[in-house]
C-alpha cells in the first residue's frame, strides 16, 4: 500500500528535478488525493440528502483531480497547479451560486488558499502564487455577487441546508487538517535531510582539514629533515623560516579541526603560535607575552594570510628585539568593530630602522605587505620604544 501511494504521489523522474521541485509534486498530488477522497465522500452525500442539482459539477471534479496527478507526471507541474486551481475556483463558483450562502460552500475556499500559499511561496513561483490569487479574488468577487442577486441559486427546504452546512464545516475542517498533516510530514522528512546532510559535509569538511594539516606538518617535517642535513647556517635560517611560514598555515588547520568550527578562534591561535616559534627558536623562557583580543572568528580565507603576517612580526621580534640584558615583550591588542579587525603588535626592542623601510625589498617586508593587500587591509610600520606593528581589515 505503502509503495503504491509513493509511485502516485512521486514524480516520475526525479533525477531531473531539483528536491523543492519534487516535495512540491508530492504535496500537490496528496492534495489532489485528498479532493479525491472529499468528492467520492461528497457525491453520495448530496445524491441522499436531496442537492442533486450540483452532481454534474462533482463528477466534473472527480475527474479533475486524477487528471491533476497524471499532467503533474507527464508534463510539467505548473500546468498541473493551473489545472488543479483554476478547477477547483470553477467549481466552487458553481456549487455556490447553485447552494446560496448557507450552505457555507465557500468555506472550502480556506484549505484551497491554504495549501496554494504552501505549494507556490517559494520566490521562483512567487508570479504563479500572485495570478492564481487574483483568480481566486475574482471567482470570490463572483460569488459574493451572485449571493446578492441570487444568480443560479436553487431553493433548498431548510433540512438540506443545514445538512450542507454541517457537511461543509467537517469536510473543509478535517480537509484543512489532513493538509496540515502532509505539510507537517513534508517538512520533517526535510527537516531530517537536510540535517543529515549537513552531517555529512561536517564530516567530509574535518577530513578536508585534518588532510590538509597532516600535508602541511609532512612539508615542515621534510623542512626539518633538509635543515638538520645541511651545515650552512645561512641554509638552515631560510629552511626555518619556511618551516615557519608552512607551520602557521598548518596551525590554522589545526585549531578549526580540534574545535570542529569553520571559523578559527583567534586568541588559542596566536597563544599557540607564540608557544611554537618560542620553542623552535629555544627561546620559551625569556618571553614575555601580553595578548588582548576579544573572542574573534576569523574566516579561512582571512586566517591563514593572518597567521603568516603574525609569524613574519613575532619571529623577527624575536630575533631582533631579544638581548642578554633585556627580556623579550611582546603586546598583541586585537580589536572588532563591526566588520573591521585591528591588529597591534609591540615589542620592547630596538625597533625598526628607517634604512630597511626605505629599502623595502626584504622577503619578509614583502609577504607582508602582500599579505594585507590580499586581505584588502592596510598596514603600517613604526617606532614607539620599540616596533609596533598595525593592520586592518574588513572580514
Amino acid at each position: 500500500m505503502k509503495e503504491l501511494l509513493n509511485s502516485i504521489l512521486n514524480p516520475t523522474d526525479i533525477s531531473k528535478l531539483e528536491f523543492w521541485e519534487v516535495q512540491l509534486i508530492r504535496k500537490l498530488n496528496s492534495i489532489a488525493l485528498l479532493g479525491l477522497v472529499n468528492f467520492t465522500l461528497g457525491i453520495p452525500f448530496f445524491y441522499f440528502t436531496g442537492a442533486t442539482e450540483i452532481l454534474p459539477e462533482c463528477f466534473f471534479s472527480l475527474l479533475a483531480a486524477p487528471l491533476t496527478i497524471l499532467i503533474a507526471k507527464r508534463t510539467h507541474y505548473i500546468y498541473a497547479v493551473y489545472w488543479f486551481f483554476i478547477c477547483s475556483f470553477l467549481f466552487f463558483i458553481l456549487i455556490n451560486l447553485k447552494l446560496g450562502r448557507d450552505s457555507y460552500i465557500i468555506l472550502f475556499y480556506f484549505p484551497v488558499v491554504t495549501s496554494m500559499i504552501h505549494l507556490l511561496g517559494r520566490r521562483q513561483l512567487l508570479k504563479h502564487l500572485v495570478t492564481l490569487c487574483i483568480i481566486c479574488l475574482i471567482s470570490i468577487i463572483i460569488i459574493a455577487i451572485g449571493f446578492r442577486t441570487r444568480f443560479l441559486e436553487i431553493e433548498q427546504s431548510q433540512l438540506i441546508n443545514e445538512n450542507l452546512f454541517l457537511f461543509s464545516i467537517i469536510i473543509s475542517f478535517f480537509s484543512t487538517i489532513a493538509f496540515m498533516l502532509v505539510v507537517i510530514n513534508d517538512y520533517i522528512k526535510q527537516e531530517e535531510l537536510i540535517k543529515k546532510m549537513l552531517k555529512e559535509k561536517e564530516v567530509l569538511l574535518a577530513e578536508v582539514f585534518h588532510r590538509v594539516k597532516n600535508n602541511l606538518n609532512i612539508v615542515t617535517s621534510l623542512i626539518n629533515l633538509k635543515k638538520n642535513s645541511t651545515e650552512s647556517v645561512e641554509v638552515q635560517e631560510a629552511l626555518e623560516e619556511c618551516r615557519s611560514r608552512v607551520f602557521s598555515m598548518a596551525l590554522v588547520h589545526q585549531n578549526i579541526f580540534n574545535n570542529h568550527e569553520v571559523g578559527l578562534n583567534f586568541r588559542s591561535y596566536i597563544e599557540n603560535l607564540v608557544s611554537e616559534i618560542a620553542n623552535s627558536l629555544g627561546m620559551n623562557q625569556q618571553i614575555e607575552l601580553d595578548l588582548e583580543t576579544e573572542e574573534i572568528s576569523l574566516n579561512l580565507s582571512s586566517a591563514i594570510p593572518c597567521g603568516i603576517i603574525l609569524n613574519e612580526i613575532i619571529t623577527n621580534s624575536y630575533k631582533y628585539a631579544l638581548s642578554e640584558n633585556n627580556r623579550l615583550q611582546i603586546k598583541i591588542i586585537i580589536k572588532q568593530k563591526g566588520e573591521m579587525i585591528s591588529i597591534d603588535v609591540s615589542d620592547n626592542g630596538p625597533g625598526i630602522s628607517e634604512e630597511i623601510l626605505a629599502k623595502d625589498n626584504t622577503l619578509g617586508l614583502e609577504l607582508i605587505e602582500t599579505l594585507s593587500e590580499q586581505l584588502g587591509g592596510e598596514c603600517s610600520f613604526t617606532n614607539n620604544n620599540g616596533l609596533v606593528f598595525h593592520l586592518s581589515f574588513k572580514q
